[in-house]
């Protein structure tokens, strides 16, 4: 299984501008794109992966919500995002989850002043891992490694995970 690091990659790495950014990923992209918008590609109670059992502090078994959107900038895919949150916080801290729609994301964890993040985690995906796998299935091709990163927000000491996918169309943005 791909490891998830804390190590940012080093500045050479033509993606690093894009992985080690702290601030919100959908209002970087759209300062450097004519047009954006959200797609929603599945919210569905369903089992996180393995790697991300941990990282929300719940058993294996469970179920959360599970949010995928694709980001488009300029008419082309740019983004994979992949939230989840517990099912049991979706009527507590993060019962906004719900009814985001095509709303970003970002619109509620960077404007609310009670939400908190944690660092910031690197990883280079394969076919080994159900993200790639997940991305291969959305866009019905293969790809080289792709390079994620994750986050955990908290709010009333609930988690919320977000991975961001970045699909190879993010570096033609400049």
């Amino acid at each position: 299984m791909n490891r998830w690091k804390r190590l940012a990659p080093p500045h050479t790495d033509p993606w690093r501008p894009w992985l080690a950014w702290r601030g919100s990923l959908t209002w970087r992209i759209t300062a450097h794109a004519r047009e954006f918008r959200v797609q929603v590609v599945r919210q569905a109670p369903r089992i996180p992966n393995e790697d991300e059992f941990r990282q929300l502090g719940q058993p294996t078994h469970r179920r959360a919500l599970v949010r995928e959107v694709v980001l488009h900038a300029d008419g082309r895919p740019v983004v994979l995002a992949h939230s989840i949150a517990a099912w049991r916080d979706l009527s507590g801290p993060w019962r906004g989850l719900r009814g985001l729609g095509s709303r970003p994301l970002a619109e509620a964890l960077f404007t609310d002043p009670l939400v908190s993040r944690g660092p910031l985690e690197f990883v280079r995906l394969d076919p080994r891992h159900p993200l790639w796998r997940r991305a291969r299935e959305l866009f019905g091709r293969e790809f080289p490694a792709l390079r994620a990163r994750r986050s955990r927000f908290v709010k009333h000491g609930r988690p919320l995970l977000v991975t961001e996918v970045f699909l190879p169309g993010l570096l033609d943005l400049r």
